[in-house]
């Protein structure tokens, strides 16, 4: 399987150029920004007052327009939210009750082929007065006679019908058997699948068509553009259909050029499949694939988040996805194979278990320059913050989950919900944040992200841990600053300084000065990277 990197295609015009008349901050923290600032060959070449700005080939004004370095989404699922897009939604103005989202994929399904699979997807059952995901009872009563497939917002629950299951082969004899647990209710599958079994009932469940998903994941990146955002990371690649066929499809995307991001990946295989396929760590500074993915446990809303203590409304406490000793040796052959390792950790029990790994693979040893990460570090135990400083461990979070899931987290975890998604602790201690969205599952605008940093509301308005609430600037660093140290690119981009590649998003209104309840709608009117236009509806360069 190839490695080789091919730089995107640009999409618009460079040079020479000097944009003026701005307010241009050269990083979060710029309390003088910049009235000008000349681009020479996709670098930051100067910035400064307008009036001392040297000569360039075109002058570009900014009409007063603000200017912040480019977006960086540390952790986000493009090809899933594209393929969510394609599937009947539950979140709709209209949509308020299980009742009402059955109802909406019953017309669906009267204008489809007969047997035809029908998807939906974006279900949060805890949006809806009954609080029940729709089982495999509801499904057959609504549309007995086709597969019904869906999936909850989290990506980590499947909900099928008893035809979909039947199609699938999983039944009261088979469900339990290579790993695919289904929950029962007397023996018989429920229809809900959590975890691994959900895993498999993606992969397995019949897929679209390779160009339908690469059209679907393309306007998704040009949606990131618009947003100002230059760079993004898919978070697992393998997550949806498998490495294998999701890698393949992504070389064929790449190959066809032309994509507004920087894009990074991280595969969701083990070292050892990694090493059977032939790959190896590649940085390119447009395409790179040097992460191995780990899900060290699950999710809060299923349930499955590995905790020290039970969850306040059940008596289970969550599981760690892979035994301790699987995770250090995963964590081991893959710092050994020069990797970093991104690991799903949500409970402080796996953010313990994983960092007990990356401490193990550093001993004695040298770091090799691999600062590994932990996705989300949702639950921590007080004492871990030192610990992952000391580590050298970055951390990609999601505050978007704040306002998609904040309201349900006292139900889950009682007192403890406060704590839930740290920020301002993680910084406090010394650790490098990154914001991101995890899209599908959080709202893919970072600016809905850094909204939900600064005020911490859930979607009732009613606030969740507001003593880890971010400053505007704060946050602003951790989607600019931040995620280009998640991807290892802080010594070239993530600041417009003289040098740093010109990486940079004019604004349709000020972040550090608009109300913070405008933050979440904030867009770009022109994107840019490496002094390429990637995003410019008005020709403005």
């Amino acid at each position: 399987m190839a490695n080789g990197a091919v730089r995107s295609r640009s999409v618009g015009s460079a040079g020479r150029y000097l944009l003026t008349c701005g307010t241009i901050y050269r990083h979060a923290w710029d309390d003088r920004p910049a009235e000008a600032m000349l681009v020479d060959n996709g670098r930051i070449s100067w910035s400064g007052a307008r009036g001392e700005a040297p000569a360039a080939d075109r002058v570009i004004d900014l009409g007063g327009g603000t200017v912040l370095p480019g977006m960086t989404d540390a952790h986000v699922h493009l090809l899933a939210v594209g393929q969510a897009r394609q599937q009947v939604s539950a979140i709709a103005p209209d949509i308020r009750s299980r009742d009402d989202y059955l109802q909406r994929l019953t017309s669906t399904s009267q204008g489809m082929p007969a047997g035809a699979w029908l998807f939906g997807g974006d279900v949060n059952e805890q949006l809806w007065p009954e609080k029940r995901m729709p089982d495999r009872a509801a499904l057959d009563a609504a549309m007995p006679d086709r597969p019904v497939l869906l999936r909850r917002f989290c990506g980590h629950v499947a909900m099928l019908n008893s035809a979909a299951l039947q199609a699938l082969n999983l039944n009261a004899e088979s469900a339990g058997t290579a790993g695919v647990e289904l929950d029962r209710d007397g023996g018989a599958p429920t229809g809900i699948a959590r975890e691994r079994a959900a895993e498999f009932v993606f992969r397995a469940a019949p897929r679209p068509p390779d160009r339908q998903i690469a059209r679907a994941t393309r306007q998704v990146i040009n949606d990131l553009s618009r947003l100002g955002v230059t760079a993004a990371v898919d978070a697992a690649v393998g997550f949806t259909f498998g490495f294998e066929p999701e890698w393949n499809f992504w070389q064929l995307l790449h190959e066809e050029g032309d994509l507004p991001l920087r894009l990074g990946f991280m595969a969701q295989i083990d070292p050892a499949t990694a090493k059977a396929l032939s790959l190896a760590p590649v940085r390119d500074p447009w395409w790179q694939l040097c992460t191995l993915k780990i899900f060290v446990d699950g999710i809060i809303g299923a349930r499955t988040a590995a905790m020290s203590r039970r969850y306040h409304d059940t008596d289970g406490s969550g599981y760690l996805m892979h035994e301790p000793a699987e995770i250090r040796k995963f964590v081991q052959a893959g710092h050994d194979q020069g990797w970093q390792i991104a690991a799903h950790a949500i409970g402080d029990l796996a953010i313990d278990a994983i960092m007990d790994a990356i401490a193990a693979a550093q001993s004695g040893r040298s770091r090799n320059g691999l600062r590994h990460r932990i996705e989300h570090f949702g639950l921590p135990d007080p004492s871990a913050f030192r610990r992952a400083a000391d580590l050298g461990v970055l951390v990609a979070t999601q505050p978007s989950f704040i306002s998609r899931m904040g309201d349900s987290w006292p139900i889950a975890l009682g007192d403890r919900h406060h704590r839930c998604f740290p920020a301002r602790s993680l910084i406090e201690a010394g650790l490098c944040l990154a914001g991101s969205s995890d899209a599908p599952t959080g709202e893919l605008s970072p600016w809905a992200g850094i909204q939900s940093f600064v005020t911490r509301r859930a979607a009732s308005g009613q606030p969740s841990g507001p003593h880890e609430a971010l400053s505007v600037r704060q946050a602003i660093h951790a989607y600019t600053s931040g995620g280009a140290i998640a991807m290892g690119h802080d010594a070239w981009r993530g600041t417009l300084h003289t040098g740093m590649a010109a990486d940079f998003a004019l604004l349709d209104r000020d972040p550090l000065s608009c109300s913070v309840d405008d933050l979440a709608s904030i867009t770009a009117r022109l994107t840019v990277a490496d002094g390429w236009a990637m995003h410019d509806p008005d020709g403005i360069l």
